[in-house]
């Protein structure tokens, strides 16, 4: 019999179908046993709890209404109050009686023998005095009575009642708590002992499945991956069977086929590294193509910029020259036309400076020769000179440093300084303030340059400091510029291992900030120094 259930696979089966169902039945039935004896359980213990909490309500509301039907027969001398009182007092004698046997624990038969001793003294000592009182009419008396620790004790009691249900109320919570929790774990403990039954079943079929199953399927696959290129690495099985013969066929047919596909592979490596390499110099060819176009980009720039801002200086040079040489001025005139050859020749030597600027940067030699400075005295003689032309516009100077000395160059920093001023005035075509502020912290000095013109858009200001870059709107089309100023101004700040920032808010003005180090403690600063 067991010769032939191994050798029937129907039958090993069927087994297992059946193995699986009674150990499920069983699990079935044990998890409902378990539930049902934990709902009992649970309804027994919620019975008793609501027994005890009508009955601390029922105590409860018999000691208000003892206390508080007194008060009313002292307040109003009302009789029936009295004899309410007496009613709720054997209320709440009954009451406590009640309670006795349900009381647990050692708080709540604390509790309720205080409430017994407290009702005997209550009604046989504190109302038959009250009662008195009350018909005498004595007051003061009856104040007396209820300060010399009744209405304490009363609100004590209350207090100590309504925690009782309060107390009762969590519990009855908490044991709603536990029940859902053990009907939690019951539920957990049901699904491991499924997925244990489903465990041993898989095992089972995996068994059967590795028997007479595997050896096909491991075939299958082989097979498969071969089809699709794959190396493949097979067992040859040692039987006598035709899955024996096919295994045998199949080692022989991947092995021939694998060895020609050895030599294929090695060819295509080869032209896969021919192919990478191409993609690379195609790559860098486009990286230089790119490069060489940004910079046939940056020179049309420079000759438009350069042809555009040279044509107005050198116009006015050869226009007023022209006027000068072919008629007769008076002297005034003469001085005036050769005040504006003067202030055109001196603006065509910035602007060629701002080129060859412009080209020391971009070959790497632009130098910076370090010493002791004082960034105020060199701004203050930038604003003499900046004043002179800017009739519209007043200049405050505020120097809030304890440190007064920094390493730098001074003609480059007069570049800066007067770059920004210059461009405040500039673009500040309606006149006012023209603020500079000079600060320190303990490790950099900052310059403030702030003014009230024109503003900068937002979106224009993270490519502000770019070479030739310009803002182009109707209000400052008139204004001119090579748009290198700023991109300088960067470079020197930058060369002197300094920032340059700016804040603005767009028709209401703009703040430059530079942030210079300042000399390292020990650190001589007269010294001169140079820097790439």
């Amino acid at each position: 019999m067991i010769t032939g259930f191994r050798k029937s696979i129907r039958k090993q089966f069927l087994f297992i179908m059946l193995a699986m169902l009674f150990l499920l039945m069983m699990g079935a039935a044990a998890a409902y046993l378990i539930g049902e004896q934990l709902t009992e359980g649970y309804k027994e213990k919620r019975k008793a709890m609501n027994e005890k909490v009508q009955t601390v309500r029922f105590v409860e509301s018999s000691f208000k209404n003892t206390v508080f039907s007194m008060r009313g027969y002292i307040a109003f001398e009302n009789e029936k109050e009295l004899q309410q009182a007496y009613d709720s007092s054997r209320d709440l004698q009954r009451a406590i009686r009640e309670f006795e046997p349900l009381a647990s624990s050692s708080r709540e038969k604390k509790l309720f023998t205080e409430l017994a001793d407290f009702r005997r003294l209550y009604m046989n000592h504190v109302v038959p005095k009250a009662t008195v009182f009350v018909k005498d009419g004595d007051h003061e008396s009856i104040h007396q009575l209820w300060a010399s620790g009744v209405t304490d004790s009363v609100n004590f009691l209350i207090k100590e009642i309504e925690a009782e249900r309060a107390g009762l109320n969590e519990s009855i919570d908490l044991q709603y708590q536990q029940f859902l929790e053990q009907t939690k774990k019951l539920n957990i403990f049901t699904a491991i002992y499924v997925v244990f039954v489903l465990v041993v079943t898989s095992g089972a079929v995996w068994v059967l499945f590795r028997r007479i199953g595997h050896p096909l399927q491991e075939l299958t696959t082989a097979a498969e991956k071969l089809a699709a290129g794959h190396e493949v690495q097979i067992r040859q099985l040692k039987r006598r069977d035709e899955l024996g013969v096919l295994s045998t066929a199949f080692v022989h047919m991947a092995r021939t086929i694998q060895e020609r596909e050895h030599d294929l592979t090695a060819h295509n490596e080869e032209l896969v590294m021919q192919q990478e390499e191409l993609e690379r110099m195609l790559a860098e060819t486009e990286k230089m193509k790119n490069r060489l176009l940004e910079l046939d980009r940056l020179k049309s720039e420079l000759v438009s910029t350069v042809s555009h801002e040279l044509r107005t200086p050198l116009a006015s040079i050869l226009g007023f020259t022209e006027l000068m040489m072919k008629r007769s001025l008076g002297e005034e005139k003469q001085k005036k036309y050769l005040t504006t050859i003067h202030q055109e020749a001196l603006r065509l030597t910035n602007l060629v400076n701002d080129f060859l600027d412009l080209q020391r940067m971009e070959s790497g030699a632009f130098i910076c020769s370090f010493e002791r400075v004082d960034p105020k005295l060199l701004i203050e003689r930038v604003i003499e000179a900046v004043s002179h032309t800017a009739h519209h516009h007043h200049f405050q100077l505020v120097d809030e440093r304890s440190q007064k000395w920094l390493n730098g160059d001074e003609e480059r920093l007069i570049q800066v300084f007067t770059n920004l001023i210059s461009n405040a005035v500039k673009f500040s075509p309606k006149g006012g303030m023209i603020a500079v502020h000079l600060e320190n912290d303990a490790h950099n000095m900052i310059i403030n340059v702030k003014d009230e013109g024109l503003g900068i858009p937002a979106a224009e200001i993270p490519h502000l400091f770019k070479k030739f870059h310009r803002i182009d709107n109707s209000d400052r089309r008139k204004i001119g510029g090579t748009g290198l100023g700023l991109a300088i101004c960067k470079e020197i700040i930058e060369a002197h291992g300094g920032e340059i920032m700016i804040s603005s808010e767009y028709g209401k003005g703009s703040v430059f900030s530079i942030v210079l180090p300042l000399p390292a403690e020990g650190q001589q600063a007269d010294h001169k120094t140079e820097a790439n």
